[in-house]
Formats: structure tokens, sequence, C-alpha cells
């Protein structure tokens, strides 16, 4: 725990550790040496961390997951959909994580039940949000939703669903939420210090008005992949919005949703690294679902009907590789000798550390001062 009363969670600690290692031989490395029998050149390739917080591992991960979805969502309109609540609610969902699951099955049930009145199987997908862009937690769900749903006959019908009632749906599902759990249970802030001030701060967020923005629609599935994996797999903060490091503070810029105008914020670097640490998520916890027939049960068989629906070929999904990702940011091949041009061949493969001796040696590491 650090002076600002921050309690380190292990995965945060253990997401620190993993991109602090990575880029070094750490975390395990593939040797190259060049093919040419009279050139001595050698190459080192260090394994990625995979970390949620590294910039470099997380473009992979966006890449990747954008081809992916461009093979396998049908070709059609998308509509967007954004869930928000009141600012007070953050901390409750910051300290109570094990409640953020909930909000992917409150968001997509609302239109999952308008569809099943209307007899209708419709695909989306929802990604968990968690920062704004001053890096605050701010959860909110991002739902994309195919244009059409498929009934019982096979045909594809156009899904219309109510965008007033909207609203008013998502509070009152996610405020009974909040008030269906035990009190004993939950964090609560220490502003809130009994269960009467619980009661008001939960009377007092289902009379205010909860914004549910409706973006326009995506003409294809490549503006669809394009608009979530924008952000979905890098860390909360790209490295080009870092400016300056002044006095032992960090400036930022951000874009003020307000003012619709670019501003400067300047954090200390404990302060920036603690706001980042608190959006890595829980182990094994999944921040993009899929329902309808998106969803893993039914996608396999409903898929290849809407395909047909849509006269649209699917091809293979191709997956890009270490060598396909250097070709396309730097116009070079790795696997060419820069000396002689000859191909390289593969040496061997170094063993990384486990994650445990990852974090012991780097733990050591930090408690080193100057001399």
């Amino acid at each position: 725990m650090l002076d600002s009363g921050h309690k380190f969670r292990s995965i945060e600690l253990e997401s620190a550790a993993k991109v602090l290692a990575c880029g070094t031989t750490v975390t395990g490395a593939k040797h190259y040496g060049c093919s040419d029998p009279s050139c001595t050149h050698t190459k080192v390739i260090a394994l990625s961390c995979k970390s949620r917080l590294c910039n470099s591992c997380g473009q992979k991960a966006t890449e990747q997951w954008m081809c992916v979805q461009k093979e396998i969502l049908p070709d059609c309109s998308w509509r967007h959909l954004t869930f928000t609540m009141p600012s007070v609610l953050w901390e409750i969902f910051q300290l109570n994580r094990h409640l953020l699951g909930d909000l992917f099955r409150i968001s997509s049930q609302i239109l999952l039940q308008t569809a099943k009145k209307k007899k209708l199987i419709i695909g989306m997908f929802s990604a968990l949000h968690t920062y704004g862009r001053q890096l605050n937690f701010n959860c909110h769900i991002h739902l994309s939703l195919a244009e059409f749903g498929l009934n019982q006959y096979g045909d594809l019908v156009p899904f219309t669903f109510p965008f007033k009632d909207l609203m008013s749906q998502w509070r009152y599902l996610v405020i009974t939420l909040l008030r269906q759990q035990p009190l004993s249970q939950l964090i609560l802030p220490e502003t809130i210090v009994d269960e009467l001030a619980w009661k008001k701060v939960l009377n007092d967020c289902y009379n205010q008005y909860w914004q549910v923005k409706i973006a326009k629609k995506t003409s294809h599935k490549s503006h669809t992949a394009k608009y979530l994996g924008s952000y979905l797999k890098k860390p909360p903060i790209a490295g080009s919005r870092l400016r300056h490091y002044v006095d032992e503070n960090v400036h930022i810029d951000y874009l003020d949703h307000r003012s619709k105008t670019n501003k400067t914020m300047a954090l200390s670097h404990e302060e920036l690294i603690l706001r980042v640490l608190t959006h890595v998520p829980e182990k094994h916890f999944k921040m993009l679902r899929y329902y309808g027939f998106m969803s893993n049960r039914l996608r396999g068989e409903l898929l290849d009907i809407i395909y047909d629906k849509l006269d649209q070929k699917v091809g293979s999904v191709i997956r890009l590789t270490y060598a396909a990702m250097m070709k396309s940011f730097t116009n070079q091949e790795p696997y060419v000798c820069i000396l002689c041009g000859s191909a390289m061949r593969f040496l061997g493969f170094e063993r990384g550390a486990s994650l445990s001796q990852i974090m012991f040696h780097l733990r050591k590491l930090a408690k080193l001062r100057p001399i």
C-alpha cells in the first residue's frame, strides 16, 4: 500500500511487471543467424509480454482482433449505443468490481427481451470501457447491434427498438442491481456512512437523467471493427498524449467533452501510474462479450445462414504474425539479414523467467537507491 492509501491488487503488480520486462530477454527470446556461412550476423527477438498496459502488445492485439472481426462480422449496417451512468456510481463499481460483469448482462438484456417479443434472434457484442479522457474511473458499456434479426423462418428482418425507453430501462436495472446487494457485502466510499445515506444516493441517482448515446449507423463491418478496436485492446493512454515531464509532474493532453477543446493536465508520476493501473481488469474477466447469433453457442449454426442471405463470402481468418506486422509498420523484412540480404534461420529458443520470478527480481531492483 502507498502513502496515498492505494492498495495494489495482485493483477496490477503482475501487469506492471510484465510491461517492465517486455522487449527484454527476461520474457524469453528467439535467436536467429544468417543462413550465409560467410556472414556472422545474428539477431535476437524478445517475446512480447501480452499485458493490457503495454502499448506495443496492445497495438498487436488490436490489429489481430480487428482482422478477425472483419471476417466474422456480417457485412451490414451496425448501430452503436453507449450506456452511461451518474458519476457518483463510478466509485461504487470501482470498489466492487464483481458487479462490472452485470453491466454486460443488463445492457444486453434490454435489447434481447425486445427481440424475443418480436420472435427475432439479433446479433450484438459489447465492450466495457472503464476510463475517461483524464484517466479517471468512468465505467460505461459500448454496444454494437446488427440492423436486422433472424426470424423463425430464416429470413432477415429489420430490427427496431424504442430509443426513448432505453434510458429508463437501463437506469431501473442498474439501480435495482445495487439495491439487491446486501450492504454488508459492499465496499462503499467513506462519504456513505450508513444504510440511510446509501439509499439516498440510489434515490438521487434514480431521479437523474442517464444518458444513453445512440450513434449513427456504420455502413459496413470494417467501420464497426475500427470503432471498438481503436481502444478495446490498448492501454488507457497512448504514448502520444504524454507531453512533458517537469518537476516530477507528467503533462498529458486530453479532449474536454464539454468545451470540445484539447486541454493539458498535470499529474504527479505516482498519480499517473495509479490511474493507469486502476483500469487493469481482474484476471480472466472478459472485457468483450457476444450475444445472439454472435454468441459462441449460436454462431456456428446461424452465421452461415446470415452470410448466405447477405450473399457474403467469408474467407479464412488471417493470423497476423510478427513478420507481417513488422513489414506493415516499418516496410522491412525482419527475417532478412541487414548485412548481406540472405535469409535468417532459426537457431534456438531462450526460455524466459516465470511471472513470479519477474516480479521478485523487479521488486529487488525497485528497492535500489542511486549512489
